[in-house]
């Protein structure tokens, strides 16, 4: 793939054809292999909050036993399957439902469409992240949704062309402004959203991947990005829209936290 054409892109501009360009490829992972633990059973329980155990258990927002707990479920209706135009309804229900899992606990804070400079292939461009988690100093967690109702863009190559920005971004932070020397490799973790139904991934970011990125070249060390694809008692396609899938997507999510 060393012959690949390589140009400057945006980070929401990247394809398939970016990861084959820069040898990184995606690599599925078992639930022991991800999370360390045997099965779904054994994921921890989302923490529960009031407006949890009510999302937990509550199909229709109609129903909601409180104002937190409707608005919650509406967002969830609202991106379960987002018209066109109405996109952001999947960023919204992220950043929502990440708040009350306690993703922005402590001096965290939770963000929606952040564009961070990215550059690549000798140019300044950027890459604009749909909903992140970040601290005074780094950034902590990527969350990308799926475009493909507006323009069939594929989300994977997004995240991590954005978790290369990420690495830029939190070197930077760290080289100039709390003169620290500079990381030569972070783990990033990162999440795709595809309606309600998220797929989690461990993004390693090299200084190797990242100066072949920022110089347009073929890097000779493969990068390996580690995916989990849940698995659910209802189709995918319902994702939190189902109360069984809800349940166990919770737990996922309560378990993702210790990456972060």
């Amino acid at each position: 793939m060393a012959n690949l054409i390589r140009g400057a892109k945006s980070g929401n501009d990247w394809t398939e054809n970016e990861l084959a360009a820069y040898n990184i490829h995606i690599q599925e992972q078992s639930l022991q292999d991800f999370f360390g633990v045997a099965s779904v059973e054994a994921l921890p329980d989302a923490q529960a909050s009031l407006t949890i155990l009510g999302f937990s258990t509550t199909k229709d927002r109609n129903n909601a036993p409180d104002d937190n707990t409707y608005r919650l479920l509406h967002f969830l209706d609202l991106a379960y399957i987002p018209k066109v135009g109405q996109e952001a309804a999947v960023d919204l229900f992220a950043e929502k439902l990440l708040n009350q899992l306690g993703y922005a606990q402590g001096r965290r804070i939770i963000m929606i469409r952040q564009a961070l400079p990215f550059f690549n292939c000798g140019s300044n461009c950027s890459a604009q992240m749909d909903v992140c988690v970040l601290d005074s100093n780094n950034i902590l967690l990527l969350v990308q949704k799926d475009k493909q109702l507006d323009n069939n863009a594929d989300s994977e190559p997004q995240v991590i062309a954005e978790a290369i920005a990420a690495f830029q971004r939190n070197n930077y932070t760290r080289e100039r402004e709390l003169h620290l020397p500079v990381l030569h490799q972070m783990v990033i973790p990162a999440i795709t959203m595809h309606g309600t139904f998220p797929t989690f991934y461990k993004i390693t970011v090299t200084a190797a991947l990242n100066d072949a990125v920022k110089t347009g070249v073929f890097p000779v060390a493969a990068t390996v990005v580690y995916r989990h694809i849940p698995r659910l008692p209802r189709r995918i396609s319902d994702g939190m829209k189902n109360l069984a899938n809800r349940s166990i997507l919770l737990r996922y999510l309560e378990a993702f936290k210790q990456f972060v």
